[in-house]
């Protein structure tokens, strides 16, 4: 990664609410890769392998369950999507759950998540994200979506349904 993108990835650490992290769990199994976290966020998600800013989990070898709050600043989240997709696409990554703006519209979104994911959640509400030490709360002002890759969509769809609307795209 760039020194530009390492630096944009610092004002993007923002940690997901514990809730989700339960669903994920209750999907998956286990959460075994976080490859776009910060050591605060692991208080909660405790994957079995992560990587932080420092460690760049692009650089990295992905497999297993993944669990993926890509930065969300420039470029970031298509790289992040490309790798996930490289590796799901080659069976490395066996299932995975991607929270990302709702930006359905974009090119990155329809060539990665949207040919390849088997469910959608669209949260009814924004997520309030946990704001990192030392920043200012503010109000999320995005939507977001939760997509799936892997093989129990159904089991995503029972878990996720309670934060709001359940997609399985028709293919």
């Amino acid at each position: 990664m760039s020194a530009k993108g390492i630096s944009n990835m610092a004002n993007n650490e923002w940690s997901t609410p514990l809730n989700f992290i339960h669903s994920a769990r209750a999907v998956m199994g286990t959460i075994e890769l976080d490859p776009a976290t910060n050591n605060t966020a692991q208080n909660n998600i405790q994957a079995d392998t992560y990587y932080i800013r420092e460690t760049d989990g692009l650089q990295q070898h992905w497999e297993g369950n993944v669990w993926l709050n890509p930065p969300y600043g420039r470029g970031l989240a298509k790289q992040f999507m490309d790798k996930l997709l490289q590796h799901y696409l080659a069976g490395d990554v066996k299932q995975a759950i991607v929270l990302t703006n709702n930006v359905t519209d974009t090119t990155w979104f329809a060539e990665t998540l949207g040919a390849n994911a088997s469910a959608f959640c669209f949260p009814s509400s924004r997520i309030q994200f946990v704001t990192p030490p030392d920043t200012k709360q503010s109000s999320n002002s995005h939507g977001q979506v939760f997509s799936y890759l892997g093989n129990s969509g159904d089991r995503f769809a029972d878990e996720f349904s309670q934060y709001g609307m359940v997609l399985t795209p028709f293919k």
